[in-house]
């Protein structure tokens, strides 16, 4: 669409500078992705004001990488589910351009809950296309080493793209189909000795131990930063951990800790799977300053969804129940909510201010983005050059690298969120939605009960108050835009059960 190409446009020529400079040594990336970490799971706020839960956390890696760097206080992820987010990050698309518009595990069957007039579409079960323009594999060509380390869930069990060995990655520690590890007890092989698809791959010297999951792929991330800087060259590494997601079990190393502070057992657990990975953060941080890496090394620090909420949890700390964990934000992964969808993302230096890209120090940025961003963006810190990316990019992604390097005012750029499936747990609005962001209103189309509802985010964020029939003007407006990039990208909506035949496009009649 014009609307989104012409910023990308405007994005990309205050980028060529970045890209011009070939001077050596090329920028390093650590990506570090958090699976279901809600939007205030930690101890950095993403508002100006710490909110209800931050004080319930303890991150203290990840307070140090902000105060070096930017946060965002308008992130999101491409979905409120895993598998389209993460193939997004990769292929710089938009989960309705390439049809992964669900989490994957087998390529015949869907995961959506029973409704009772609509199914799914045919949507892209196997996951991940592979090709020369996922940001691993032109990494790769550029001279990059690659490595991941952790969850991938980025194709179905038997495809090519459940290892990312085949998306361009030179070395794949513990990823595979499944989405959520077996058990994060190395007591328990990590899942391997039971049934079913969930035991994690390549711990083995870790089985039987009392090594905790988020620890031992953080052993092993430390040994392939070490293989990395024997390679004398530039490296990425993906860092995707399992936690927080189900089963909510506990870190021993902080589970006391939480206790003694007055959460339950469960919200201590799950308050200690967020303190492990932030020990995890340090403990990369610390790796690349022994090994004189961290200078020129960027990381980025993302989560794949917004906060779990509706199973798997208890009371929240704050005494409220279910559906309520994300709050002032409405809802939880799943949903087209913004408990759903928002998510934390800060972006710095590992060590000291990069001569060549600078970084404005303990900056929060109101720049809306889109997990599908980071594809440009670290192709821009990467200098790979335009004709290697996918053309198709720029409908779907910015580069925030301009902006966040104060090359670029502020950009109002429309969103877009698209998930025709119903989320498995029952919970406030887990059902397939459509959703356009524009300036301060969000507009969302619910498919079961042919419904809009309209939000203006700055004064209710916890979308408490529908605007729908008392702004119709904008009302319209964001319907007709949701509706043309729906017929551009061919977005697929649910199917009628009765009949096969798809649900016609969101129009709005007031």
């Amino acid at each position: 669409m014009k609307w989104l190409s012409l910023g990308c446009l405007a994005l990309a020529a205050c980028a060529s500078s970045v890209i011009e400079q070939r001077e050596h040594p090329l920028p390093n990336v650590v990506l570090v992705v958090v699976d279901d970490l809600g939007w205030q799971d930690t101890s950095v706020s993403f508002t100006f004001e710490p909110t209800g839960y931050n004080q319930w956390h303890s991150t203290p890696a990840l307070e140090m990488l902000a105060a070096k760097g930017v946060r965002f206080s308008n992130a999101y992820s491409n979905s409120p589910v895993c598998t389209p987010t993460r193939t997004a990050i990769l292929s710089g698309l938009h989960p309705a351009a390439t049809n992964i518009t669900d989490w994957t595990l087998y390529t015949d069957q869907d995961f959506s809950r029973a409704m009772p007039e609509l199914r799914d579409p045919q949507w892209n079960k196997a996951g991940l296309t592979l090709n020369d323009s996922l940001l691993p594999r032109m990494l790769q060509r550029r001279g990059y080493y690659t490595m991941y380390v952790g969850k991938a869930h980025l194709g179905a069990i038997g495809t090519q793209a459940a290892n990312p060995l085949n998306a361009g990655f030179d070395r794949n520690v513990a990823g595979h189909a499944a989405g959520g590890p077996g058990s994060y007890y190395g007591a328990d092989d990590y899942g391997n000795n039971k049934p079913g698809p969930w035991g994690v791959p390549h711990l083995e010297d870790f089985h039987g131990s009392d090594v905790f999951l988020t620890e031992a792929i953080t052993i092993m991330a430390e040994r392939e930063l070490e293989l990395a800087a024997q390679q004398h060259r530039p490296f990425f590494l993906q860092m995707a951990h399992y936690a927080v997601h189900s089963p909510i079990q506990a870190d021993p190393r902080f589970f006391d800790y939480f206790k003694n502070k007055g959460l339950d057992d469960k919200e201590a657990a799950y308050a200690s799977l967020v303190a492990g990975v932030d020990a995890s953060l340090m403990r990369i941080t610390d790796k690349l300053e022994q090994l004189n890496l961290a200078d020129n090394t960027l990381i980025i620090f993302c989560s794949d969804n917004g906060g779990l909420s509706a199973h798997s949890r208890g009371r929240t700390p704050l005494g409220t129940g279910k559906d309520t964990h994300n709050q002032p934000l409405r809802s939880g992964k799943g949903s087209g909510y913004e408990g759903g969808i928002r998510v934390p993302l800060v972006m710095a230096w590992a060590g000291a201010a990069h001569p060549r890209f600078e970084l404005p120090a303990d900056v929060m940025l109101p720049f809306p983005t889109l997990s599908s961003d980071l594809y440009s963006t670290i192709a821009d810190v990467a200098q790979i050059p335009n004709a290697w990316r996918n053309v198709a990019v720029d409908q779907h992604a910015a580069s925030l690298w301009p902006i966040i390097a104060g090359k670029l005012g502020i950009v109002k750029r429309p969103m877009v969120w698209h998930y025709p499936h119903k989320w498995g747990p029952q919970g406030d609005r887990y059902e397939p939605f459509t959703a356009w962001r524009e300036g301060d209103y969000k507009l969302i189309y619910w498919y079961e009960s042919a419904q809009f509802e309209l939000f203006n985010l700055a004064n209710d964020l916890g979308e408490q108050h529908d605007l729908i029939y008392s702004h119709t003007d904008i009302a319209y407006r964001l319907a007709n835009h949701l509706r043309q990039w729906m017929i551009e990208v061919d977005a697929q909506r649910p199917l009628r059960k009765d009949s096969g035949e798809m649900l016609a496009l969101p129009t709005l009649s007031i």
